[in-house]
This record gives structure tokens, C-alpha cells and sequence, in this order.
């Protein structure tokens, strides 16, 4: 009985020190989650949580592979590895990346915006030192920053000269890490060797990764290593430049093996959110061998168009921890991967934002069709569903040795891929404004003139420029001649009293009323700075009496870099009613138009290398 007392009393004593034990802990972990919210804890404690909450995100890993079509994961039976990959995850079968090469379809990737709403140019290959200081100033958090922000490793192993500002190409998007091999010949078992050896050290960190992983082939020159064509199987008679592209797709598919075991061995694939995808097609269809917009030949080349060819690549992802395989057909656009990306890992999504995540889409719970907008050299796009239209355009166009300022046609083509999957028998539309003369189905017209103002509505306002005149009582006419070096001005808003003549870069406007009136401008593109002229009878109006920008400084007061001066943002100058002529902006700084820097010997080395100049 003494003996069974004993048990007792010692099993008494157990239990409280357990249950003492449980309360001091809760107490602790409430006191470390009272002090985290309040920002009062120590150094120590922070490490701890910080690490907690970090290991309960997934790792996310990236995977590009430059210029893949959409149409080629699945046949030809060259993706063996990532054919078993899409059939463990989703494959999203109508994708369309929202431009057309690799540097603006990268930063789409990266920021979730429309190319054109980042200050670094898709026209040429160099970026100037304004615009990747305009980069760094205005867009605060490109992907990787914000994955780092939320105690990310993040790395980018691969081929992409344009993410990083060493060369003259691209920008820095902030990568903790970045081993390029654009510098390298034959890079794709570089890129997988170092690649796996990133996976080794990630794995032993205890902080969530971001890997984003870029393998330049199948992009031309097609150099596949031998055996890789002869994987092939297909029924169509390939020319020798699809065969050797669809070597380097085979040659890549193996290698992205290798990386697919790295992860699986190292215990990262459950927990890991993974995408493949591409940043832009390849032209391989006859018709569109010189392409319309630029008359450049681009067969077996992108960057030229936004053709279906061009645009349409492969999605596929694994959500972390989910077995859920589906297909979806609705259209997708590469600006939705970056809110993806942050959706899933529990990251909010900034709202200055264009794209929208695809977990809707994903859980059966989207109810509008999401629909396309593009951009690439001389070329703008618009679409819904399998309807497109394409338009040449001047809009973000660059002076240099491709422009030298002249503005000629913008016609559009219209397609309906569901009747005309090649895109070979468009509907042209010359000017916009006489499409009434093709005698088209009213309900069509009626389509087109909707996705041309679709464009106009999601293409970056140029800037407006206005001119307020006040006519000198004795003066019997009123003269105003305004010109620009390049690209041609655009009138907006005009009184119906004043007679203009246009000539592209020179307008000149006259008038015999001698009431004040206002006159609006564009210039088109947005790539000079327009001079103006006023005469009041025989007397030309001195720049003493010209006021400028929103505080009406006096024109002649300044000298040089007078820019801002011109500024009055979105806000109408309050006009002296003794002012003879007041000139004013709306719309934003004045961009820089320096002249192109020379790429240096590194840079040109690494364009010829990729087959973007011979």
C-alpha cells in the first residue's frame, strides 16, 4: 500500500510539473507573439520567430526556357521530363507573355506590369544609364526584392545578359545572388551544374529560396549536340533550322531532368511552388517570315510581332503541397505570374500591379475572361479570346540608327484564330477613322473599333502640352507656328475660330479672334521637345512675355535645363490676366532622349553569341 502510495504521490508530482511546464511555455510563446506585434523583442527571440514563420513558406523555383513555343510540350516527343511534370501539375494551354523579347518579357515577369510602363526601352538592345537609374527609382518592388524582404534566398542561375547592368543591356532586379553565363559558349550544362550546386547549399539553409532558373536554348543559333535530333518523332517535314530547334528543346528536357532529381532528392519538391514557362515564342510560320510591322525578317526570330507564334508559350506549375493536376484553357497572360507567385506564398500583392494571380482560375473560381494586351517593336496588340488586333505603331518608339524620327502609316490587322489559326488572311484597316469603306458586318466594325479603343485605353498617356493666348487688341490676325525635330505633333483640343495647317512636325495655326483661347498638343511619339512661335499682327510676342509651367515663370529667365520649369502636372496655372502667351505640360517629367551609348566589346560578344546580331 506504502508502495502504491509512492507511485502515486511521484505520478502527482509529474503531472504538475508537466502542466507548470505547458503554461510557462504558453506564456512565452504569447509573450514572443505580443512582442513581435509590437516590435519590443529582443534580438535573439526576433532570430527565432523570424525563422519559424520563414520555414513555413514554400520555396519557389522558376524555371525559363528562352523561346519555347507553345506548341511544342507534349509532341515531337523531345520533353520527356517535362511531359511528366505537366501531368503532375497544371497545364495552362492558351498562355500569351505580354511582349515579345526577352528583356521586356523578363521585366513583365518580374514586376507584373505592361512593358511599357517601366522606363527601360523594348525598341533597341542598350539601355542608357537614365533609364536604369529611372528603373531604380521607380519600381520598388520587382520580385526578387520582395521575396527578399520576406527572408528569401533568392538566386538566378542561367543565360540572361539583360538582368544585370554590367553589360549595358538590362537592369539589376535585385537578386541576392546571380550566376549569368551569357559571357560562355555551350552554357546549358554550366547552367545545370551550377544549378545543382545552388539546390545543394538552399537545401541546407533554413530560410525558404527563390531560384529562378533560365536556360537560353532552343533560342537561335540552333546548335543542338549530336544524338539530340535524332529523338525526334513526327510526321512533318522538318526543315534543318525546326530540326536542330527541336534538338536543343530535347537537349534541355534532359537537362531540367537532372535539376527535377536534385530537388526531388533533396526533399524540396513537395514544399515548392515550381514554374516552367517561356519568355516568347519563335516565328517558324512562311507568311510571317518578313514581318509586317517592321519589315524585318524574322523567320526562325521573335521580337518583331506579337503573331500567336510569337506569344503563345507553355505554363505549367506544381503548387506547393498539392497533388492537383488539371488543364485550363481560358487565356492566361505573363503579367498574372508575379501576383501568382506572392498569392500562394502569402505574400500581399501591391495594387500598382497589371496582372491578376491565377488562383481564381486554378480553383474554379473565375467568372470573367481575362483578356490580352501587348507590346513589341512597332507593334501593339489587343485580344479576346481567339480575336486579335495588331497594330503598327510609332507609340514607344526610340530615335537611333533603327528610327530617325519619321512617323508613317499605323494600319491594323485584324484575325480570328479560330477561322485563321496561322494568322495568314487579315482583315487590314488602314485608318481607323475609314473603316466604314470595307463594308464589313456591322457587329464586326462595331468589335474592331472596340479594341482599338481598348489599346488606346491601355497604352501609357503621352504627355499633353498647352498654349494659352491672349491676341493683342490691335492686332487684326494671330499667328502661332509650332514644330518638333522628330515624330509629328498631334492637336487635341482646338477653338473652331482658328485655321491650321499641318504638315506633320510643323503646324501653324492662325486666327482673327481676339478673344483668348487655348490650344492642346501631342507629340508623337513621345521623343522631342516641340518649339513654338507667336506673332500678334507683324510682331513676334518677345520671350519676356512668355510664361511657362504651372507658376508662370518668365521664359527668358532661364538659360538651360529648363525641363521642370515647363511642369505644371495635372493642375491648370492660374493665368495672369495680362499674359500675352502662357505654355504649360501635363503628364510627367520630360523623358531623356540622349543618344544611344556604344555596347561595349562584352556586350556585342554576348548579342552575337545569341544570334540578336550577325
Amino acid at each position: 500500500m506504502i508502495f502504491n502510495l509512492n507511485r502515486i504521490h511521484s505520478l502527482s508530482v509529474s503531472i504538475l510539473f508537466v502542466l507548470v511546464l505547458t503554461s510557462f511555455c504558453k506564456k512565452e510563446n504569447s509573450l514572443s507573439e505580443s512582442n513581435l506585434e509590437e516590435g519590443k523583442y529582443d534580438a535573439d527571440s526576433k532570430i527565432n520567430v523570424t525563422s519559424h514563420l520563414s520555414q513555413s513558406k514554400p520555396n519557389v523555383i522558376w524555371i525559363v526556357i528562352d523561346s519555347l513555343r507553345g506548341d511544342i510540350i507534349g509532341n515531337y516527343n523531345v520533353t520527356p521530363n517535362i511531359d511528366m511534370f505537366a501531368k503532375d501539375g497544371i497545364q495552362f494551354q492558351y498562355h500569351l507573355v505580354n511582349a515579345a523579347w526577352t528583356r521586356p518579357s523578363t521585366l513583365v515577369f518580374f514586376t507584373g506590369k505592361y512593358a511599357s510602363a517601366n522606363p527601360v526601352n523594348f525598341w533597341d538592345y542598350p539601355t542608357t544609364k537614365s533609364e536604369v537609374q529611372a528603373f531604380y527609382r521607380s519600381e520598388k518592388k520587382p520580385l526578387p526584392k520582395v521575396l527578399k524582404d520576406s527572408k528569401y534566398n533568392t538566386v538566378m542561375v542561367g543565360n540572361n545578359p539583360f538582368l544585370t547592368d554590367k553589360y549595358g543591356l538590362g537592369v539589376d532586379v535585385g537578386f541576392d545572388e546571380l550566376y549569368d553565363f551569357s559571357n560562355y559558349s555551350e552554357d546549358t550544362k554550366k547552367i545545370t551544374k551550377k544549378t545543382l550546386e545552388v539546390l545543394e547549399a538552399v537545401s541546407a539553409k533554413e530560410d525558404p529560396f527563390f531560384l529562378f532558373l533560365n536556360y537560353n536554348d532552343p533560342h537561335k543559333p540552333y546548335t543542338p549536340p549530336p544524338g539530340f535530333t535524332n529523338r525526334i518523332q513526327t510526321k512533318e517535314n522538318l526543315d534543318e533550322r525546326k530540326l536542330n530547334y527541336l534538338g536543343e528543346v530535347a537537349f534541355v528536357d534532359e537537362e531540367l531532368g537532372k535539376v527535377f532529381e536534385s530537388i526531388k532528392t533533396k526533399g524540396l519538391w513537395e514544399n515548392s511552388l515550381i514554374l516552367i514557362t517561356a519568355d516568347h515564342g519563335e516565328v517558324m510560320h512562311s507568311s510571317h517570315a518578313i514581318s509586317p510591322f517592321t519589315g524585318t525578317n524574322t523567320y526562325y526570330g521573335h521580337g518583331q510581332d506579337l503573331f500567336l507564334e510569337n506569344i503563345h508559350v507553355p505554363l505549367l506549375i506544381k503548387l506547393p503541397n498539392s497533388k492537383l493536376q488539371k488543364a485550363v484553357q481560358s487565356m492566361t497572360r505573363s503579367i498574372d505570374l508575379y501576383p501568382t507567385v506572392l498569392d500562394y506564398i502569402g505574400i500581399p500583392i501591391p495594387k500598382s500591379i497589371h496582372g491578376l494571380s491565377l488562383r481564381p482560375i486554378i480553383e474554379g473560381k473565375e467568372t470573367n475572361k481575362r483578356t490580352y494586351y501587348g507590346e513589341t517593336r512597332f507593334t501593339q496588340g489587343y485580344g479576346e479570346g481567339k480575336e486579335f488586333l495588331l497594330q503598327r505603331s510609332y507609340r514607344f518608339h526610340e530615335l537611333g540608327k533603327f528610327w530617325q524620327g519619321s512617323v508613317g502609316n499605323e494600319f491594323y490587322l485584324y484575325f480570328d484564330t479560330t477561322s485563321d489559326p496561322n494568322q495568314e488572311r487579315p482583315i487590314r484597316i488602314n485608318h481607323m477613322d475609314s473603316i466604314g469603306e470595307l463594308k464589313l458586318n456591322a457587329a464586326l466594325e462595331k468589335k474592331m473599333k472596340r479594341f482599338w479603343k481598348q489599346i488606346r485605353s491601355m497604352e501609357p498617356k503621352l504627355p499633353m502640352y498647352h498654349l494659352w493666348v491672349n491676341p493683342s487688341p490691335t492686332a487684326t490676325e494671330s499667328e502661332i507656328q509650332i514644330s518638333v525635330p522628330s515624330g509629328i505633333i498631334r492637336l487635341e483640343n482646338l477653338p473652331s475660330n482658328v485655321i491650321v495647317e499641318e504638315k506633320g512636325k510643323f503646324v501653324k495655326l492662325k486666327t482673327k479672334d481676339q478673344v483668348p483661347f487655348q490650344i492642346s498638343f501631342e507629340v508623337y511619339p513621345d521623343v522631342s521637345f516641340p518649339e513654338f512661335k507667336v506673332w500678334m499682327g507683324k510682331q513676334e510676342v518677345a520671350k519676356s512675355d512668355i510664361r511657362i509651367g504651372y507658376f508662370g515663370v518668365n521664359l527668358s529667365a532661364c538659360k538651360r535645363d529648363c525641363d521642370l520649369l515647363y511642369e505644371s502636372q495635372s493642375f491648370r496655372p492660374i493665368i495672369h490676366p495680362q499674359t500675352k502667351v502662357h505654355f504649360w505640360k501635363e503628364g510627367g517629367l520630360k523623358k531623356s532622349y540622349e543618344n544611344k551609348q556604344e555596347l561595349g566589346t562584352d556586350a556585342l560578344d554576348i548579342l552575337k553569341k545569341q544570334g540578336y546580331v550577325q
